[in-house]
């Protein structure tokens, strides 16, 4: 297993990168594969943005972030409306199902779906995938290799 899929596994196992809860297929699919379907490459770009920007508020993180509360509330302009065209335009039918079947709750699962794929869209990018091999080495790989045997 190389070295990116082991961050992008422990960028799912902190939650940044969510897997879909283990469900049988059912309306949240459909309602996740709608809004997926419905997106753009520059929408999932944007759905990333929100989100580390949203990060970039923790104490830990400003420091590191050139984020402006311009820049997050022009994001929060953007993903409002994308959410709105989504729900309201794009997917009534599956999200109105979804709500039946599974509750108010199951929004964020439907969501979900569509950040795994925006998510993997921008890791697959060659500048990502080089910057997190920066990784590599600073990991000892010998003492690594038997847990991944």
């Amino acid at each position: 297993m190389s070295i990116h899929r082991i961050v992008f596994v422990a960028l799912l196992c902190l939650g940044i990168v969510a897997p879909i809860a283990a469900q049988p297929a059912s309306s949240i699919e459909a309602a996740g594969t709608c809004l997926t379907d419905n997106t753009s490459g520059r929408d999932r770009k944007d759905l990333v943005m929100w989100v580390f920007l949203a990060m970039s508020k923790h104490p830990d993180i400003s420091a590191v972030s050139a984020a402006t509360p311009k820049m997050s509330d022009e994001s929060n302009r953007r993903i409002g409306a994308l959410f709105t065209r989504l729900v309201a335009e794009d997917c009534p039918n599956e999200i109105r199902a979804m709500l039946k079947e599974h509750g108010p709750s199951s929004i964020s699962k439907a969501f979900e779906v569509l950040g795994r794929v925006a998510m993997q869209e921008l890791m697959s990018h060659p500048d990502v995938e080089a910057a997190f091999s920066g990784l590599d080495q600073y990991t000892d790989k010998a003492r690594l290799e038997p847990v991944f045997e």
